[in-house]
């Protein structure tokens, strides 16, 4: 079976931690927004047909006008607006991918973060073709340090305490974009809204619906900016990607 795939890039958040008066997905990398360069990253995949960016609604202008006018991209960009929060977003997106399907049966959906500029083609193929084989496949990368689980102290002034060390022999951080077939990731929004369940990720509504995840290899250096650390992370992975 034939699929078409889509990517939903999430950038409808506020950005509160990176502490700049500016939206981290619109923050610029080498002179070029994050945002941009995220697109940029499916935009030369030959795997993803169609583009879905949400964005909050009072920065369609700006997004049009700073972030995909100024640059040269091959795949059809739609513009979705971004909801109250995160899953509304990603909601929103997914109904725009339904405006432009004839079958849910023969579409794969992917949802990536907006500030993941460093997303590569493996990754890429990989989640959809874990995603056609399994229904729903993610890019994780094994926890390495040690996990400690914490409590509050009860003395005057009290902070922070070991509570005990975490077995990470199974611990997987995820990543994006999270990928899934249509229909399955629309059946497990209808059942997460219908119990009032809300996830972490997207991949915890299909966990919630009783489906398994299959995860492929993810990237350590598909980082997520989101702090002024992050920043300077991804400022010196692009030099070092440029030369």
């Amino acid at each position: 079976m034939h699929f078409k795939n889509f990517v939903i890039i999430v950038a409808a958040g506020k950005g509160l931690r990176m502490g700049a008066a500016t939206k981290k997905q619109y923050l610029c990398l080498d002179e070029i927004p994050i945002l941009t360069h995220t697109i940029m990253a499916f935009d030369r995949c030959d795997y993803i047909h169609e583009i879905i960016l949400v964005i909050p609604e009072k920065d369609q202008h700006y997004c049009q006008k700073h972030i995909i006018d100024p640059f040269v991209f091959t795949k059809n960009i739609h513009i979705a607006q971004g909801g109250k929060k995160r899953e509304d977003s990603v909601f929103n997106g997914l109904n725009m991918v339904c405006e432009r399907i004839e079958s849910v049966n023969k579409t794969i959906v992917m949802i990536h973060d907006g500030v993941r500029p460093f997303v590569d083609d493996s990754i890429i193929k990989n989640c959809i073709n874990g995603a056609i084989q399994y229904g729903a496949c993610i890019p994780a990368v094994k926890i390495t340090d040690t996990i400690k689980k914490v409590c509050s102290g009860r003395q005057i002034n009290s902070g922070l305490f070991i509570q005990k060390t975490i077995n990470r022999e199974s611990l997987y951080s995820a990543q994006t974009p999270q990928t899934f077939k249509l229909d399955l990731i629309l059946k497990a929004f209808d059942h997460a809204k219908k119990n009032s369940f809300s996830g972490t990720d997207d991949a915890s509504l299909i966990e919630y619906l009783g489906h398994n995840v299959y995860i492929v290899k993810g990237s350590n250096l598909n980082i997520k900016i989101t702090t002024p650390e992050d920043l300077v992370l991804g400022k010196y992975l692009l030099a070092v990607k440029a030369g």
